[in-house]
């Protein structure tokens, strides 16, 4: 996994306000795997999660 550049970082965060959380279409863009767009998102947003009562995934 190679680092993330600033102007990669960048994109993301414009990638990520037009797409929300479809990472499978900003790691296309990105050329990057859905989970490393997943991780920067966590490590952009280190308050970020789901809350208690939020419904499982199917």
């Amino acid at each position: 996994m190679r680092p993330w550049s600033p102007i990669e970082t960048a994109f993301f965060s414009k990638l990520y306000q037009k797409y929300g959380n479809n990472w499978k279409l900003i790691s296309e863009a990105l050329r990057r795997t859905p989970k490393e767009c997943h991780d920067k998102h966590l490590e952009l947003n280190p308050g970020f999660r789901r809350p208690r009562n939020f419904p499982p995934r199917p």
